[in-house]
């Protein structure tokens, strides 16, 4: 199902380009269930919100707000986030599916806060088919700004939805089982750990490290963010070029997507790789470079399950305890286990195994009498 939301004709200049792009053929490629256009001049908001698989569910999954080069390029990134989350929810064992919104950054946006409450009054019109919350690009107030206008927003309150904290434990349970995997145990006494990308994601996952006895060596594109966590939490700085190249237990990427190339993965001097960024791999193949080279891979979205597993009891089984945060760890170290004990025992690397026995937790085969669907 294709739906194209539009208030006008005429498109923003990002979107120009999908006019050579066949929709319908890309949806059948990557099964997925529907694909809504954004548009509102007024505000200058363009995006999409894509919604993968709703067989388990309704689709969870953040609204991010990034500079793509072309639309394009915002929907490519938008069906794999979108893909991630079915299998995230799935591998999880949530009662829910994979969406994704994507909101392209232009200098034609008008009205930020404006272009928030839109984009709320879109996710309000799935009537509850769609959850989202915070992504790259996004803070906590620009997410309150799109609750006003959804009730199907989660906006992260420390005090009650600490989605930051959620995920940022279960970074460190993924770390405990690939340490043991590596035959190190699962102590984090005393390692050294990279952290790529000090942003509100990074800087929780360094804080906890060293409260863990770690050692922490980091980097930030942004040299005032990197000061300030190095000074909170007393890591180690290097050059954002330079973190492939530091000797280390793990590399944590907490940044952006696609980091992890043939190039990248080839510098790497470490034991393991895992973090909270989502869509790490590049390619696929170099899932099997890693492997080859000795290096675990903890499948990132197993292991930044934490804050879709919080948001899904808020939401969809009406239940929240903070007490319960730091046990998402414990649940997630459980799967990271059993994926990387697999990957051993068949030869497969993790990114495949993680995929199998997520996409085996799937109802298949599909339908949209399958699909969730929300009561009217």
């Amino acid at each position: 199902m294709v739906t194209y939301n539009a208030c006008s004709a005429k498109p923003h200049p990002e979107t120009a380009h999908l006019s050579g792009l066949d929709v319908l053929a890309l949806m059948r490629d990557q099964e997925l269930e529907q694909i809504v256009a954004l548009n509102d001049p007024a505000t200058g908001l363009s995006g999409f919100v894509v919604i993968h698989d709703t067989t388990r569910g309704p689709a969870i999954g953040g609204c991010r707000l990034w500079s793509y080069p072309t639309a394009e390029a915002a929907l490519e990134d938008a069906i794999r986030l979108a893909v991630a989350m079915t299998r995230k929810c799935a591998l999880a064992g949530l009662n829910a599916g994979g969406g994704k919104g994507v909101l392209i950054d232009h200098a034609g946006i008008k009205d930020r806060a404006g272009m928030l409450r839109a984009m709320g009054r879109y996710v309000e019109s799935f009537g509850g088919r769609f959850y989202t919350s915070g992504d790259l690009g996004l803070s906590g107030a620009d997410i309150a700004r799109m609750r006003e206008t959804s009730r199907y927003v989660a906006v992260p309150d420390d005090r009650k939805l600490d989605l930051a904290g959620a995920t940022a434990w279960g970074v460190l349970g993924g770390m405990r089982a690939t340490l043991a995997a590596a035959g190190l145990g699962r102590s984090l006494q005393g390692r050294r750990v990279v952290v790529q990308g000090l942003g509100a994601m990074g800087a929780r996952v360094a804080a906890l490290l060293v409260k863990e006895g770690a050692t922490v060596i980091a980097a930030d594109t942004d040299a005032a963010v990197a000061e300030r966590v190095a000074s909170s939490t007393g890591a180690r700085l290097v050059a954002p070029e330079d973190v492939w190249d530091q000797a280390a237990d793990l590399f944590c990427p907490c940044a952006t997507s696609g980091v992890l190339t043939s190039e990248t993965a080839a510098r790497l001097r470490v034991r393991g790789v895992v973090g909270a960024a989502n869509n790490q791999l590049d390619a696929p193949e170099v899932d099997a470079e890693l492997m080859r080279r000795g290096v675990l891979y903890a499948p990132d979205y197993a292991v930044n399950s934490g804050a879709i597993t919080l948001t899904a009891r808020e939401f969809l089984e009406r239940r929240s305890d903070l007490r319960d945060i730091a046990a998402l760890g414990e649940r997630v170290e459980e799967t990271v286990t059993r994926i990387l004990e697999t990957s051993a025992r068949t030869g497969n690397p993790p990114q495949q195994v993680a995929d199998r026995l997520a996409d085996d937790a799937l109802v298949r085969p599909r339908s949209t009498e399958r699909q969730f669907w929300p009561l009217r």
